[in-house]
């Protein structure tokens, strides 16, 4: 039998028809309920009348940047096709398991997502469950449209040789770094030439010496807890030389030595670890001098005066790497065709360059497009935030999560392993090869 995230399915029907049972449209509701996992939540639907397809977004936009679209970007679109009503939810947190309790629904239920923001490595599990509706037949019907995204982003939405999925944005995570404490070290500040940065003995000599020299501060933040583990993880893993063409080998030479990094590092007093989960408060706080985080902060770097900080690539090992990200717009299928129409449309909206500018600059993603990429508009929104470029720079070294229909089922697996050595001084070589293990079972080898 397949391992296959959609026989969860049947277990979580429950939740799913507690969704339903409030699918009555009546309330003047525009923007939806957080849904809170393992609470159950009291859903009312926006309105929507007949003679509108009524579209449900699921997403999890931080709160700053979801005030922006639903206030400022919707609106535009709504005059652009009145014959559709897009209902946006906020999901809270980014966990697929919520998305695959919605599309367990009915085809036709009034709380089934038709369009939702997630990572790219859910792709192959929606190909397998069959409820996607037919983007690469959109594309290929709209050149233009096709052609203007950038490359990766487009290998980065497939799944086998077609392509899935719509990017919305792309991002990745960099070091962010305090700036005054390394001149308190007399730490030279990397370049945010990824090809010319700090390398991975530089880092570590760095970090001792920003702990010496900053009283009550550590060099490295350490995630622990987090499904962003295995994310981040491929940062280090592709810098060392690992095999980015497909999964992370996790019993391999590479692995080893990208999680003795920062076990050396803890070890040796010059790190902490996150106190709950994915966390930027310690290093907000001056607690750490450096930690790796992604643009989508954006709203609240731009404006933060607590410290000279900037941005700079992941080190270096044997070659730069990164870990390519952002969310895709996947659209599903759905019960007519007025309903497709403004999925598809919605799409299409995504990727001008008036949405992909306004976004990225509010939210702090990267542009998906050439054209906004290059745009004059986006270029001065660059210079004008230098610190951006740490996360720029990097997109051409990205690695990207395989959209395997196992990957999050892999993820989750890691980040108890990873755990196991931060937390609890478990052996790295055993540790990672018990876990390889574990993967060549989810993966049926």
């Amino acid at each position: 039998m397949k391992r296959n995230l959609w026989l969860l399915f049947s277990l979580l029907m429950v939740a799913a028809m507690l969704l339903a049972a409030c699918s009555t449209p009546t309330a003047q509701v525009v923007v939806q309920t957080q849904i809170v996992p393992g609470e159950s939540v009291e859903v009312t639907p926006a309105p929507y009348s007949g003679s509108k397809a009524r579209v449900n977004l699921w997403h999890t936009i931080p709160t700053d940047t979801e005030t922006f679209l639903i206030g400022d970007l919707l609106p535009k679109f709504n005059a652009l096709h009145p014959e559709c009503t897009i209902v946006a939810r906020n999901l809270g947190i980014e966990d697929p398991a919520i998305v695959r309790t919605g599309l367990a629904l009915p085809l036709d239920d009034a709380n089934r997502p038709h369009l939702w923001w997630i990572a790219s490595s859910e792709t192959g599990a929606y190909v397998e469950a069959d409820v996607l509706a037919d983007v690469d037949g959109w594309l290929n019907a709209n050149p233009t449209i096709k052609d203007n995204i950038i490359p990766s982003l487009l290998e980065l939405s497939s799944w086998e040789g077609k392509v899935r999925s719509l990017p919305w944005m792309t991002n990745n995570t960099a070091m962010w770094i305090n700036v005054d404490a390394f001149e308190k070290a007399g730490v030279p500040i990397p370049s945010q030439d990824p090809e010319k940065t700090w390398t991975w003995d530089e880092f570590a000599d760095a970090m001792k010496k920003v702990t010496d020299a900053n009283s009550g501060m550590k060099g490295f933040l350490v995630t622990v807890n987090t499904g962003w583990d295995f994310w981040t993880f491929h940062s280090w893993y592709g810098a060392a030389g690992g095999d980015v063409s497909g999964l992370a080998v996790l019993d391999s030479e590479a692995t080893f030595k990208s999680v003795q990094l920062q076990k050396d590092l803890l070890d040796a007093g010059y790190a902490t670890t996150t106190p709950t989960g994915w966390d930027a408060a310690p290093w907000y706080a001056g607690e750490v001098a450096v930690m790796a985080n992604g643009p989508w902060n954006f709203p609240k770097l731009s404006t933060f005066t607590d410290f000279k900080f900037t941005v700079v690539p992941y080190p270096r090992d044997v070659k730069p790497a990164a870990n390519l990200g952002g969310d895709q717009l996947f659209i599903g299928k759905t019960s007519t065709k007025e309903q497709e129409a403004c999925a598809f449309a919605f799409g299409e909206w995504i990727l001008t360059d008036e949405f992909q500018i306004a976004f990225q600059k509010q939210s702090g993603n990267l542009p998906v497009t050439l054209t906004a990429a290059a745009s004059k508009e986006y270029q001065e929104h660059l210079a004008k935030y230098p610190f951006m470029a740490g996360f720029v720079n990097q997109t051409p070294y990205g690695v990207a999560r395989p959209p395997l229909p196992q990957f999050g089922e892999i993820s989750n697996a890691f980040t108890p392993a990873w755990d196991a050595v931060m937390l609890n001084d478990a052996d790295i070589k055993e540790t990672f090869k018990a876990l390889q293990e574990e993967v060549n079972d989810i993966l049926g080898k």
